[in-house]
């Protein structure tokens, strides 16, 4: 018996997906306009992938104790907070007003109230 090759999409079909892609709740569109922000971009979507496969292999059996996944997880966010610095960095270097994303102002701000009732 033959196996039958699923024919590749054509480009109106990839955009039409693409466009029904944007529409869904939790999607970002951007402007990416620097190599490096190319390569980081793949990077963060193939995190969050792995992230999802992550969540729920985590306590599983053969898959990911809570301890290694808090241990990874805190590597995640070292590495989001160093990434935060080193954009700020280069925003005050240019004089360009960089904003601290809602999300690390919080995790600083809950840190420091943790940190202040020890």
């Amino acid at each position: 018996m033959k196996e039958e090759k699923q024919e590749k999409p054509t480009w109106h079909e990839i955009q039409e997906r693409k466009i029904n892609m944007v529409k869904e709740r939790g999607s970002r569109v951007l402007m990416i306009n620097s190599p490096l922000g190319a390569t980081l971009f793949n990077i963060l979507r193939q995190f969050d992938m792995a992230y999802a496969n992550f969540k729920g292999r985590l306590g599983e059996m053969g898959g990911i104790s809570h301890e290694e996944g808090e241990a990874l997880m805190e590597e995640g966010r070292e590495i989001v907070m160093a990434f935060s610095d080193f954009t700020g960095k280069l925003c005050k270097k240019i004089r360009f007003r960089y904003y601290t994303p809602h999300e690390i102002d919080e995790y600083l701000k809950a840190i420091q109230s943790s940190d202040h009732e020890s």
